[in-house]
């Protein structure tokens, strides 16, 4: 009886859930930018409805309809006072320690994010996939065009975002960098430069792992003057040099290993080749270069993630996610050698790739 109904439910459980996840993830971004998981902490007896929109400045039933869809989300808590059987909210431990700002490795600019770029994009999807080109659909998001740099329009259009999108992949990397600095002996490479190393997560993770090297962040200007504000503390920053710069137009500070960690990705194919090749022509030999990547399986039927980011990259940077049989290509193309791929602890389907310069 219950294998009858299951097989009858009408519309399947998978379209369904697939069908209502933009309300879900609206839900993350609305109770993630208002810090409700930073008010709830502050009360951890827990808060009434008309508590959180009184402290908010909310309306108070769209307050109460949306915490009650957080709570059939598992995002927030919803229990009863015996006595007054009144709703009170208040924090799960394991959802508030990544959606709270205060808390180390949270996801709140990563969110904040997607929320202000990402989902806008994604609402015009179908253009993309018309015209095979952004440019149109960064028009109808926000109001602009873009060429391929991108940052640099969506730095002028939001004054915010260089140190929203630095302080975003300053989370992720901070998780993955000490292990991607692990992944390979690195210990031969004395001058070691981060290509558009942005927060300088890398960077810090590479010289706190190999003390004797020097280490460069090179990026642009606008990610330089953000990286001042999410870097470690003064001890750790002195290890680091940042320098301002153009890494398609000004030269490479000189460097015995060069580092990509996810920045490949953000590129079409024609920048990811002048990039591959300068980097080649920058090296002498037995210099290498360190690209840390999503990588999808040969088929490219999973996994989940790095599909979902192939798609984002084409509509968000114009680049693509890549199997390790498409980078070990790429790079023996641009004369590398010696490839080696290891998958890095601590996020899904992350690699960390090294090949060298004959």
């Amino acid at each position: 009886m219950d294998n009858e109904t299951k097989s009858t439910l009408w519309p399947p459980p998978l379209v369904l859930d697939i069908f209502t996840g933009f309300q879900k993830s609206q839900a993350l971004f609305v109770t993630t930018e208002l810090q409700l998981y930073d008010l709830l902490a502050i009360h951890q007896n827990g808060m009434t409805a008309t508590e959180i929109a009184n402290k908010k400045k909310l309306n108070l039933d769209a307050t109460e309809r949306i915490l009650d869809y957080a709570t059939g989300l598992k995002l927030i808590k919803k229990d009863f006072k015996s006595e007054s059987k009144t709703a009170i909210y208040s924090n799960y431990p394991e959802i508030a320690e990544v959606l709270q700002s205060s808390k180390p490795n949270n996801m709140v600019a990563a969110i904040i994010h997607a929320s202000r770029t990402q989902y806008p994009l994604y609402q015009h999807l179908i253009t993309m996939i018309k015209s095979g080109k952004n440019t149109e659909t960064y028009k109808k998001a926000f109001g602009f065009e873009v060429t391929t740099e991108i940052c640099e329009h969506l730095y002028e259009f939001d004054k915010d975002y260089s140190e929203t999108f630095l302080q975003f992949m300053h989370q992720l990397s901070s998780i993955t960098s000490p292990e991607v600095a692990k992944a390979f002996d690195l210990s031969p490479f004395c001058e070691i430069c981060d290509l558009g190393g942005g927060s300088g997560a890398l960077a810090y993770a590479l010289a706190s792992e190999y003390p004797d090297a020097t280490v460069t962040v090179f990026d642009l200007a606008t990610a330089v003057k953000a990286a001042q504000k999410i870097t470690p503390d003064k001890t750790e920053r002195q290890k680091v040099k940042f320098v301002s710069g153009d890494f398609f137009q000004d030269e490479f500070p000189p460097a015995s290993l060069y580092t990509f960690a996810r920045t490949i990705q953000d590129w079409p194919d024609e920048k990811v080749h002048q990039l591959l090749d300068k980097t080649f022509k920058s090296l002498e030999s037995g210099g290498a270069i360190l690209i840390a990547e999503l990588l999808m399986n040969e088929t490219k039927t999973g996994p989940l993630y790095p599909l979902g980011a192939n798609v984002q990259m084409m509509i968000e940077r114009s680049g693509r996610q890549r199997t390790e049989t498409e980078y070990r290509l790429l790079l023996e193309k641009h004369g590398f050698v010696d490839f080696e791929c290891k998958f890095v602890e601590g996020y899904s389907s992350y690699h960390a790739i090294i090949a060298k310069k004959p």
